[in-house]
């Protein structure tokens, strides 16, 4: 296991995917401290978008476009709640898992004295510790946006929860990334996987309005921390939804590891 370990971390090793990987954080980051800024210079702003109505105003009237440090970290958090998040930690499995295909070394790993299912581990904890350090980059990009633009309202506690937050909606989608991670498997390469991350974020859109919502893995992130987008989803989360999200990640997990045990011809 230390083995397989070793070598899919070594494997990341100057691949630009990972600084591709932290420009799409970067830009996000960006993007909102520009935001902030306007925000902050020009208050009738807020009042422009209350005028839209609809979920717009329950936006404004929640709090989403209130600068200040609790709100702003909350609604970075947000960002990986939503689409961008979901489908940056799904690109990470389909890249962990699909470049064996793409660069042809499956065949050569697979034949390893080395037991199967310890690469499928092995692989699933390379993702977890990389869609961790995108969050913390995130979170600490946005808190330095928030200290240049002169954001008021600091607080440790702001910063202690956010992080909290950032860990719990991570791991939610955390336990989505075993079934896209099969689904790459079967494709032999990126797309595969890619196109099912970005079918279930669409089933999980039309879904935000039901009561069925809550159950849906890909939705549990946004429960978990709300949206500033429409519609803003207030029903917040039960066992149940945990205990849908787990099937879903046991299931990935097998499907995988069987997935593995059964590959006799990877050429």
């Amino acid at each position: 296991m230390t083995r397989a370990l070793k070598a899919e971390f070594l494997k990341l090793k100057g691949s630009r995917t990972l600084l591709w990987a932290a420009i799409v954080v970067i830009a996000y980051a960006i993007l909102a401290t520009v935001l902030n800024a306007v925000l902050l210079k020009d208050p009738a702003i807020t009042a422009r978008i209350t005028s839209a109505g609809g979920s717009f105003r329950q936006a404004v009237d929640s709090g989403f476009y209130q600068v200040d440090w609790p709100n702003q970290l909350r609604v970075a958090v947000q960002g990986i709640s939503g689409t961008w998040g979901i489908l940056l930690f799904s690109f990470v499995a389909t890249y962990v898992f699909g470049r064996e295909y793409k660069d042809g070394t499956a065949k050569n790993m697979l034949t390893l004295p080395v037991r199967r299912e310890y690469f499928i581990a092995a692989k699933m904890v390379v993702v977890a510790t990389w869609i961790f350090c995108l969050m913390l980059l995130s979170l600490g990009l946005h808190a330095i946006g928030l200290v240049i633009v002169g954001v008021p309202g600091f607080a440790w506690r702001h910063v202690w929860g956010a992080l909290w937050d950032g860990i719990t909606v991570t791991f939610a989608i955390y336990l989505t990334l075993p079934l896209v991670a099969w689904i790459t498997m079967t494709g032999r390469g990126y797309l595969r996987g890619m196109l099912f991350a970005l079918a279930a974020v669409m089933v999980g859109n039309g879904l935000a309005a039901t009561s069925l919502s809550r159950y849906y893995p890909w939705n549990l992130p946004v429960h978990l921390v709300g949206a500033s987008w429409m519609p803003i989803v207030s029903v917040h989360p039960v066992l149940g939804s945990w205990i849908v999200s787990a099937c879903v990640f046991l299931a990935g997990l097998v499907l995988a590891t069987r997935q593995t045990d059964a590959a006799d011809d990877v050429s």
